[in-house]
């Protein structure tokens, strides 16, 4: 480690007062939302650039990330058909050149001009020939000062007007000034335990690493730093909710329940039966149940949380039931009246579209404490909506919701009981990371009596054949989605996309005597209600749709799924979508079709879903490929957004940062050990939500 200088400069102190950056660097700086010298030393670098391992262009290997140095020979702008500008460039050495191409980033045009050295970091893809979106460096001529023989050189991400040289020189210049000084939030116990270095040394290792093994230990050091802070925030939350008494007991004899159950039309798995009475035991118990049922898609999750709602309603308490959407919660609440009132239970149904006669009614029952179900989507959040007697608060598909929401509708009353339910395949360490606070039951058994699905994986010369089943199936009196992806903008251009495949459907000679309807974010509430009333209706034999269907959508009449574009989607998505057939007594076919540009990686990812149907084992393997943040997507609310920390890799460490911060927390629940203030400092930092809803907060 260098030797420290700037001693008057403190973590805090602004970016501005570090020799070499001044106000003007400063002001590039904080576009990054670097602020002071200990936002820059936690600036965690994205890859490192290995200059002991340059090769000649000519010896890049497909599908192996390499390193190469030369000179942009060739570069353009290039406009493309869907409009996007993307740009290419030619790099040239002694030994041949490469192709490389950069989707959507025209700018380039002024960095990587004709003439101009660069480093290269990148994989060769193997059908084009080229390198795609490579990471790069302009190395202005001083390359053996830049990444000089034996280096691993940090690359760290950038903005506008800020080099990565620059960059580099403010790290190394803020840690010799303060990486000895800078907060702690991991307590020396647990690091010594861990057998982890100081907090300095695993920085000045993770921005210039003397070797792998050095880079390694430093940022599995930094991720475990990341996941116990979590896990503490967790475990306060859940001690808080431990130690609170309610003062209401939602035990009841379980009559309505079993009238219910002796109702359906089958009977419960062992997997219900077990996650039944484990809610159960805690709606006796003397505390607020937080318990999350999680099932793979078809696996009966509301049949659960219909026999737990009447346990609370013959206890005298009203049972909330909480959608994300318009379309999924009017579907519940067909689905939850046909289980609830042969026990001779109420219930009724709450949305933004409920007239506003019908809204007053059910407010006077509400009011007066009636025992019943209410369902609905975020108008139950509303302050206006009251619920005095409300007992259990059960959120479907969890990870639409923000603790935020989820803690409205508890507050609806005295702590009453939390059920969350997810279909999405959770990977374990997920839960952890995610719903550390909350006990889980889980659900993989499908319920008998459906019929057999089977996933085909085809290519775009198959879609004659793909065409003539649809229409025999729809001939049979079936009925069949037709998914397309639709970026998150939900731009005009996309959406014409969608428009012109509901429109080439409905004019094809096989298909044209059969309706067409289609569905897509962008569209008005009762709209979609009335296109989704008519497709359960059967009036619409052909949805297609975008993944508004993703979730919750039943329709047992449907047996077949086309995804177009299949490579688009990850697969614990493609495996939520395709739930949306096989919940009848037919046999259900989902096709996956990938576009012209999907390569063999990408068939072999698809091809996980052809060989498994086990939603669980799937979503871990979705995990390994693309991580985390992409497994959840942008919509995700509850889980954090790690640095460092990986919980596809890191699982060892997120078991231990849960079981140590447990332990910690149950030894020191205010945190009020002096050892323990800078991770109580961390906590009011990074979780201030979930520790302020946490009455021990």
């Amino acid at each position: 480690m260098h030797a420290t200088t700037n001693s008057h400069l403190e973590p805090w102190s602004r970016l501005q007062f570090l020799p070499g950056v001044g106000p003007s660097r400063a002001r590039l700086f904080e576009k990054l939302e670097l602020h002071t010298l200990e936002q820059l030393v936690r600036h965690y670098p994205r890859t490192w650039l290995d200059a002991r391992r340059f090769v000649p262009i000519a010896k890049l290997e497909p599908g192996e990330m390499m390193t190469v140095r030369g000179t942009v020979r060739h570069a353009a702008a290039l406009r493309t058909r869907g409009g996007r500008t993307d740009f290419s460039a030619t790099v040239e050495d002694d030994s041949g050149r490469v192709h490389c191409y950069f989707f959507g980033q025209p700018f380039l045009a002024r960095l990587l001009a004709p003439g101009t050295p660069v480093v290269l970091s990148g994989e060769l893809d193997a059908p084009e020939g080229r390198m795609l979106n490579p990471m790069f460096e302009v190395v202005d001529g001083e390359i053996e000062e830049l990444l000089h023989v034996g280096r691993l050189v940090p690359i760290h991400a950038l903005t506008r007007g800020l080099s990565a040289r620059a960059l580099r020189k403010a790290v190394r210049s803020a840690l010799d000034a303060v990486a000895d000084r800078l907060p702690d939030a991991l307590p020396k116990a647990v690091a010594d335990a861990q057998r982890f270095g100081s907090l300095a040394e695993a920085l000045e290792h993770i921005h210039f690493p003397p070797s792998e093994e050095a880079r390694e230990h430093a940022r599995r050091r930094l991720a475990y730093e990341e996941l116990f802070v979590l896990q503490t925030a967790l475990a306060l939350r859940r001690r808080a909710l431990d130690e609170t008494g309610r003062g209401l007991s939602h035990a009841s004899a379980g009559t309505l329940a079993a009238r219910a159950t002796a109702a359906l039309p089958f009977e419960l798995t062992a997997d219900q039966s077990q996650a039944l009475e484990e809610i159960v035991r805690d709606l006796a118990a003397p505390r607020p149940m937080h318990r999350m049922l999680l099932g793979d898609v078809g696996s009966g999750k509301t049949v659960v949380a219909a026999l737990a709602a009447l346990h609370v309603i013959e206890a005298g308490h009203t049972a909330a039931f909480l959608a994300p959407t318009e379309i999924l919660a009017r579907q519940h609440a067909r689905t939850l009246e046909s289980m609830v009132a042969p026990a001779g239970a109420a219930s009724a149904v709450l949305t933004g579209a409920t007239p506003a006669a019908e809204r007053r009614a059910i407010q006077k029952r509400l009011d007066a404490g009636e025992a019943m179900l209410i369902v609905g989507t975020h108008a139950l959040l509303e302050e206006k909506v009251k619920m005095p007697a409300l007992g259990l608060a059960i959120v479907d598909e969890q990870h639409r919701f923000g603790v935020r929401q989820r803690a409205s509708l508890a507050a609806k009353a005295e702590l009453p009981d939390v059920l969350v339910l997810t279909a999405t395949p959770i990977p374990r360490t997920l839960v952890l990371a995610g719903y550390g606070d909350l006990d889980v039951s889980r659900l993989a058994v499908v319920p008998s009596g459906r019929g057999r699905r089977v996933t085909r994986l085809t290519g775009e010369e198959k879609r004659p054949q793909v065409i003539e089943f649809m229409a025999k199936e729809l001939a049979a009196g079936r009925q069949a989605f037709v998914v397309v992806p639709l970026v998150e903008d939900g731009s005009a251009s996309a959406l014409r996309d969608v428009e012109a495949e509901s429109a080439r459907l409905a004019s094809h000679p096989l298909l044209h005597k059969f309706r067409v309807a289609l569905l897509h974010g962008r569209m008005k509430g009762e709209d979609k209600q009335a296109v989704m009333k008519a497709f359960a209706e059967r009036q619409v034999q052909i949805l297609v749709a975008t993944t508004v269907v993703e979730v919750g959508v039943d329709i047992p009449n449907a047996t077949l799924m086309v995804i177009e574009n299949a490579e688009r989607f990850g697969l614990t998505q493609l495996h939520q979508l395709r739930g949306r057939v096989g919940r009848g007594e037919h046999r259900s076919v989902c096709v996956l079709m990938p576009g012209h540009a999907a390569g063999p990686r990408a068939r072999a990812r698809l091809q996980v879903l052809v060989d498994s149907d086990d939603g669980f084992a799937i979503a871990e393997k979705d995990l390994q490929i693309r991580g985390p943040g992409e497994v959840w997507g942008t919509r995700q609310s509850g889980l954090p957004r790690f640095r460092l920390a990986d919980p596809s890799r890191d699982d060892d460490l997120l078991v231990d940062a849960n079981r140590v911060a447990r332990t910690l927390v149950e030894a020191d629940p205010w945190l009020r050990n002096p050892a323990h203030a800078e991770l109580r400092r961390a906590l009011e930092r990074d979780y201030q939500e979930a520790v302020e809803l946490a009455p021990a907060g």
